[in-house]
């Protein structure tokens, strides 16, 4: 157990967050110096000196932002009670809540969720229950307030012709989900010969709409706004893009009516907690199928949710709640395209020759935490020729990296273009305790670069149980052994691709998908008929 924060910083820290608890006037500044103190405070003191902490700010301090208090006591403790206390004032409130704050909170919880900040029992059932049913009350509350629920439309004879992807984001080729979404959409397009159409929504928040800590912006390419082709990887696809900043009423009906203008026969929901999306589903008034970007639950209202692998993750949910969950799953095998390669050396910093660690992410800042520097630290210990790479952007890793002992044999190389390049440097894939990871893991394998990960998470889904070790001891011995036996290096490296062979088959995927659509379609037709 590590020594306890003493009481007297314990009091200075609590001043300092009082001030921050009782500001009646908030900007863009002073939220940033607020999440930054919590940050510091999460990083630096032990859970014993957090959770004193938590409890004196919660007796002192006002209670008129429920948001604010709440959102900042789970970021210091993980106890998932914070969070419910907010959804259940949120909803409790009905129609004196703003559809943009409830949207906004959503996505800010949703991303500590996702960046694995919850701990304690609560978890198993928080998702499935307090947040499921938070979310689709949301939605319906969105479409009765604002007046968007679409008309149910005449389902055409014959077979899928005219398929809408609906998406959250959708930035750049240099970013995983937008590479994959558009992948999906041209193979459709180009090897079943359908009519699609990429409809970017923008529904990740992208201004602040309160004082929740710490903020959620999302990127927004402000370059694709309306409707034109877009080119990527040789491949051209009709998109429709709303880039407005604003979650609100006006945005939502301007979509809404460009996608019933459309006229799908289909709507692919590419991503969980798909708004726009799930207004055509609740309603009915299209056959949606929910096509999920990670592992675990999908927020979805799609009467088809498709699952991340083949295995049902609804047999972890609870009983009291995995009826909605397990009626709608259907098995599935995401896939993955490789990105392309022009072969040209990445500058590692190290010397041709030298057994490299690759560890590879987009939040590497959050998910690389002091215990994971502890592990990378013993396991350069123990590979005194090796040099280990983080490849993504940072902010602050790499003055993280200076205390440790093997600090100087640590690189952050920021954004790498040709990712497949940088693997063929490198010797293993070590993928750190988080939820995402798919995409890197995969071209890894795709690379023949062994993967280590911990036995959860979309890294973990991707490489399969043969790359997935138990704790943190077998993390270290087979980091180790694959660093520095060539004999189990060469196994384990015929292993990675075998494994990408088998789940990187995405046409295969894309005729599953439009299979499901089918059996979307055919209930729909069915719902309709019981209706009349």
């Amino acid at each position: 157990m590590p020594e306890t924060v003493p009481s007297d910083r314990v009091t200075a820290v609590a001043a300092a967050m009082m001030v921050y608890l009782t500001d009646r006037q908030f900007d863009a500044e002073k939220i940033n110096r607020f999440t930054t103190l919590c940050e510091e405070i999460r990083r630096d003191f032990d859970l014993d000196s957090r959770l004193a902490l938590a409890e004196r700010l919660e007796r002192e301090a006002p209670s008129n932002d429920n948001v604010r208090l709440r959102s900042v006591l789970f970021l210091l403790t993980g106890d998932l009670y914070h969070y419910e206390r907010i959804l259940h004032y949120l909803i409790l409130g009905g129609d004196s809540a703003d559809p943009a704050a409830l949207h906004y909170t959503h996505w800010c919880m949703s991303r500590q969720l996702f960046l694995g900040v919850a701990s304690g029992d609560k978890l198993a059932s928080f998702v499935p229950c307090d947040q499921f049913r938070y979310y689709t009350a949301m939605v319906r509350q969105i479409a009765r307030r604002w007046g968007l629920t679409p008309p149910r439309a005449v389902l055409r004879d014959g077979p899928i012709r005219r398929v809408a992807v609906v998406t959250n984001q959708f930035t750049n080729q240099g970013h995983q989900p937008t590479r994959d979404c558009f992948d999906f959409a041209a193979r459709m397009q180009d090897e079943f010969g359908l009519d699609v159409a990429i409809i970017n929504v923008n529904g990740l928040p992208a201004r602040v709409e309160s004082v929740f800590i710490p903020p959620m912006i999302a990127e927004v390419a402000a370059d694709l706004e309306g409707v034109y082709a877009l080119r990527m990887f040789g491949r051209q696809v009709k998109v429709a893009s709303f880039t407005h900043p604003a979650f609100s009423q006006d945005k939502l009906r301007v979509i809404v009516e460009a996608i019933d203008g459309y006229d799908p026969d289909l709507i692919v929901s590419f991503g969980g907690s798909n708004i726009v999306a799930d207004l055509f589903a609740d309603s009915g008034a299209r056959p949606v199928v929910a096509l999920p970007t990670s592992s675990g639950i999908t927020l979805s209202l799609a009467p088809i949710v498709l699952g991340f692998e083949e295995r049902d993750h609804t047999l972890s949910i609870p009983a009291l709640y995995r009826g909605p969950f397990a009626r709608r799953f259907r098995p599935f095998t995401f896939g993955y395209t490789l990105p392309p390669s022009d072969g040209v050396r990445v500058d590692t910093g190290f010397a041709d020759g030298t057994p490299l660690f690759a560890v590879v992410g987009t939040r590497l800042d959050q998910e690389v935490t002091g215990e994971v520097l502890g592990l990378l630290d013993d396991i350069l210990d123990h590979c005194p020729d090796a040099g280990l790479v983080f490849a993504g952007e940072v902010r602050d890793l790499q003055a993280r990296l200076a205390p440790l002992r093997n600090g100087q044999r640590m690189r952050c190389l920021g954004h790498v273009p040709d990712i497949r390049a940088l693997y063929g440097l490198c010797r293993v894939f070590l993928n750190p305790p988080r939820q995402g990871g798919g995409g890197g893991a995969a071209f890894a394998l795709a690379e023949g670069v062994p993967v280590v990960t911990y036995g959860w998470g979309d890294g973990a889904v991707v490489s399969g149980p043969e790359f997935c070790v138990s704790g943190r001891d077998a993390f270290l011995e087979r980091a180790v052994t694959l660093a520095t036996d060539a004999a189990a290096h060469a196994a384990a490296g015929a292993a990675a691709k075998a494994r990408f062979i088998e789940i990187g088959d995405r046409n295969r995927c894309v005729e599953r998908l439009l299979a499901y659509g089918e059996e979307a379609r055919t209930l729909l037709r069915a719902e309709h008929a019981g209706a009349n």
